[in-house]
């Protein structure tokens, strides 16, 4: 009995350093060790140490979430396909990218019907990050502005590579994502963060016209007229309480 035990213990310990990106949306129980207070279900949010539980975030929120960030791709889709400019697009499908894998990381196991492995999620948004820094890198060499809305994507996307990584969480890093995306919540919800629109970065080129006027680059703008404080907000909020919760859950 002994043996088992700590077998059991043993595995346990190996999928909590391992898969806890995974157990957001999957669950994990273990149902041989609820009397040796030793019990995790991540799938519902909940965490049980003995007759204690802390209930983080039960399934009927879990799924409210969910649809949230489905709204969110919704509306950002519509903004996808209503944007002419290429730098636009590519900006509104990058939180579209972005709602799809909150959504499946919200998502309980009893809706999750594709069971993606964590290591896809990971390595798009890690992927997608570096090729927007990359991007950057090319226009500074080529004297080009950069929307300031650029790294601020691409910080977005490797937290998302962080929250999905299988590697386990550091806590320092990780409240300090959740101040960062509790912060970006505020600034959408109040407007602010149109002010970092079409901020330059790098400087840019500047020119002299004909008749003498010099004329400077400016950085594409991204967010133009679109309206997106309700929908940043929320999803930016989301972000912050999936890692404030899985945090926890460590």
């Amino acid at each position: 009995m002994i043996a088992t035990i700590d077998s059991a213990d043993s595995t346990m310990g190996t999928a909590g350093s391992a898969g806890m990106s995974r157990m957001a949306h999957t669950g994990f129980t273990d149902t041989s060790h609820m009397n040796t207070m030793h019990s995790m279900s991540v799938g519902s949010m909940s965490m049980m140490a003995g007759a204690h539980s802390t209930n983080i975030l039960p399934n009927w929120l879990a799924v409210l979430w969910m649809l949230a960030f489905i709204a969110i791709v919704a509306i950002h889709g519509r903004h996808v396909l209503e944007s002419n400019d290429g730098q636009r697009r590519l900006w509104h499908s990058g939180h579209v990218l972005m709602a799809v894998g909150m959504a499946v990381m919200f998502a309980p196991a009893s809706v999750d019907y594709f069971d993606i492995p964590i290591g896809f999620w990971s390595l798009l948004f890690a992927n997608a990050a570096l090729a927007i820094v990359l991007w950057m890198i090319v226009q500074a060499f080529a004297e080009h502005s950069v929307n300031l809305l650029w790294p601020v994507m691409a910080f977005d996307l490797a937290a998302m590579a962080y929250m999905w990584s299988p590697s386990g969480f550091q806590a320092p890093i990780t409240w300090l994502l959740v101040a960062y995306f509790a912060v970006q919540a505020v600034l959408w919800a109040t407007d602010r963060m149109r002010d970092f629109d079409g901020r330059a970065i790098f400087g840019g080129s500047a020119s002299v016209t004909p008749d003498g006027a010099v004329v400077a680059s400016v950085a594409e703008p991204l967010a133009c007229f679109k309206d997106l404080r309700f929908s940043m907000a929320v999803m930016t909020v989301g972000m912050a309480y999936m890692f404030a919760a899985m945090q926890l859950l460590m």
